[in-house]
């Protein structure tokens, strides 16, 4: 059997569970003015410091490290600053943030949305200043001293980070074009293989040519000599051959001719003419 104690931790963390749930984050104020100062616990998260409030009936609380804040108003708008600078975890529960260094995380119960801010204090504008002070250091804290002499005096130079970082790029920059331009080389050797090609072609072209202009010539010197032989007229068979036979070599005839020694017809080439040339 559940005692009393068990009950009423069990109805607490439904009821903080319940509150967590319905609370939403307003955003990070430098102060508190306007609300008060609730309880400190060791665990303490958005859900438990919502359970606190809204026993109050109070629809705004802050929370920062241990603590809790309640109230029925905002923190004044001049103390508000941007919301990741709020980067401290809740002990409690690290999901929830509970403020920073002089910073409160400021949260809507959810029992109202309806919520003005309340006046700023002289406190309030000091420690609005602190915190753009504080940013403003945070932001610059990675800058590198360094000394130089300039006229023989030692003066100490502070360059920033952004700086850095320009220079950093200025100098990828200048190490990218200072290296080979690949698109110019890619069209230099397409260019030297088309210049290549064409030279080659027109090379080949060239001894073609030549080769038909040697054959046409030689055909025409066969023809002329073959003119010249013939009388003038072509030869008649592809092989060149001439058309004319030796009647002497008929055999018909030689059966009826009269074989004799010496004689003068027999030695004389009809195949050919022979000038004649007398005297009138």
């Amino acid at each position: 059997m559940m005692s009393k104690y068990t009950i009423a931790m069990v109805a607490a963390l439904g009821a903080s569970n319940v509150a967590a749930f319905s609370a939403t984050i307003e955003g990070c104020y430098s102060s508190t003015t306007g609300l008060t100062l609730n309880s400190t616990d060791t665990f303490n998260s958005a859900g438990y410091c919502s359970t606190q409030c809204l026993a109050l009936e109070m629809p705004v609380m802050a929370t920062k490290d241990s603590t809790c804040y309640c109230g029925p108003t905002l923190p004044p708008a001049s103390t508000s600053t941007d919301n990741s600078s709020c980067t401290t975890q809740c002990p409690g529960y690290p999901s929830d943030k509970c403020g920073g260094t002089g910073l409160y995380s400021v949260w809507l119960t959810g029992l109202t949305y309806d919520v003005t801010n309340a006046d700023a204090s002289a406190s309030d504008t000091s420690s609005a200043a602190t915190a753009k002070a504080t940013g403003k250091s945070t932001a610059t804290s990675t800058a590198t001293p360094s000394v130089v002499t300039i006229g023989g005096q030692t003066v100490v130079v502070t360059a920033s980070s952004s700086s850095t970082g320009t220079s950093s790029a200025s100098e990828s920059e200048s190490k990218s074009s200072s290296g080979p331009n690949k698109a110019g080389i890619a069209a230099g050797v397409v260019i030297g293989i088309v210049a290549i090609a064409a030279i080659a072609g027109g090379a080949f072209i060239f001894v073609r040519n030549k080769k038909r202009r040697e054959v046409e010539e030689e055909y025409r010197r066969n023809a002329a000599v073959s003119s010249f032989i013939h009388g003038g007229k072509p030869p008649s068979s592809s092989g060149g051959a001439s058309s004319f036979n030796d009647m002497r070599l008929d055999p018909a005839v030689m059966a009826q001719r009269r074989m004799s020694d010496g004689s003068i017809a027999d030695n004389q080439d009809y195949s050919r003419r022979i000038l004649k040339v007398t005297n009138a």
